[in-house]
């Protein structure tokens, strides 16, 4: 795949998780748990004592650094890593940890950063976290730093159980803020090696765009009923008919360039040929013929816009960590529940593991 700048394969089993994709914010708030086999998450369900976001920041840490008297799984943040402090920017969240992070096998770091990322993020205030280690920014086993993490970094392939776990870097495309060209955002996945690099790319353009600059280029809802690659490198990409709804703001023509363009950054798709139900889509405003495959066009990419995170916001939020060394649990939550008992200390040391 073009612009791959890293490929890591980790033997591990596949994270056993809920479903990926941008947060829900009506949905019940979780702790994400390493398993005691450390093959895989625990969500546990977690009601925050506080209503303020900053606080939930804080005592999501600290339950993430807990530890737990279970049989079945234990701290994501473990012995021997710290907290010193987080930084709250335009929902941007870097989390600074010291201590022996850096000596963590390769498939327990990966859970660990799963797990603080899944929680974190799903606060309403957090869309994204980056990890800086010993004040450094984190990077991986190739040496490259991985900046901003979501929710989406981390994928699963559900039903399925695979013994490796892949990581690479997606160009991917989406609509200009006024919906008549396509821009570039790059972002680093981890997914099932039983996923296909093509559904990956489909799957992460229904995710939607990173950037608040950015808008949703494929129209909400629509599913993907199936993708194969011809021998002469035609990609075909079967969506259920709510591929056939208008985006808002958005030209038909960037939403299936959307599509073609994300495919054909891999070096095996030439061309796309996008169907809906089987049979030729009906969009009533496109200018471009959908009864053959389409090939790649770059003449409709916009590189003067990044596909950044939105900065408007210069609030910075930036808290001292807190002291846990009374923050142990005395017994099992019971299934589908977690001990909710933070201090009510509210000095900003940083915890102890």
């Amino acid at each position: 795949m073009k612009r791959i700048v890293s490929t890591i394969l980790i033997i591990c089993i596949l994270f056993t998780f809920g479903a990926c994709g941008h947060k829900d914010k009506s949905s019940q708030y979780k702790i994400y748990y390493v398993n005691t086999d450390k093959n895989g998450l625990t969500p546990v369900d977690y009601k925050y004592k506080s209503t303020d976001d900053t606080d939930r920041i804080s005592e999501a840490l600290k339950a993430l650094a807990k530890r737990i008297d279970s049989v079945d799984y234990m701290a994501a943040i473990p012995a021997g890593v710290d907290v010193d402090r987080w930084e709250l920017d335009d929902q941007s969240l870097n989390l600074y940890l010291t201590g022996d992070y850096e000596s963590l096998d390769i498939y327990t770091e990966i859970l660990v950063r799963a797990a603080i990322v899944k929680t974190l993020t799903l606060i309403d205030s957090v869309e994204s976290v980056s990890l800086f280690i010993n004040d450094k920014p984190f990077t991986d086993a190739s040496g490259e730093i991985l900046g901003a993490m979501t929710s989406d970094t981390f994928i699963d392939d559900f039903g399925q159980e695979t013994d490796s776990l892949l990581s690479t870097e997606l160009t991917l495309y989406f609509a200009s803020a006024d919906g008549l060209s396509l821009v570039p955002e790059t972002r680093q996945v981890y997914y099932s090696r039983n996923l296909s690099p093509e559904k990956l790319i489909i799957e992460q353009l229904l995710n939607g765009p990173d950037s608040s600059e950015l808008l949703a280029s494929l129209p909400a809802d629509t599913k993907l009923n199936s993708i194969s690659i011809s021998e002469n490198g035609v990609c075909i990409v079967n969506f259920d008919a709510a591929f056939e709804t208008a985006v808002t703001n958005v030209t038909e023509t960037v939403t299936v360039y959307s599509i073609v363009n994300s495919l054909t950054e891999m070096d095996s798709i030439k061309q796309v040929q996008i169907l809906v139900n089987g049979d030729v889509p009906h969009l009533s405003n496109l200018d471009v013929d959908l009864s053959a495959a389409i090939s790649r066009n770059d003449d409709i990419i916009n590189y003067n816009i990044n596909g950044v995170f939105s900065t408007e916001d210069d609030t910075d939020y930036t808290y001292d960590y807190m002291d846990y060394s009374d923050y142990v649990d005395e017994g099992t939550p019971e299934d589908g529940e977690t001990e909710n008992e933070a201090p009510a200390d509210n000095s900003q040391e940083s915890p102890e593991n």
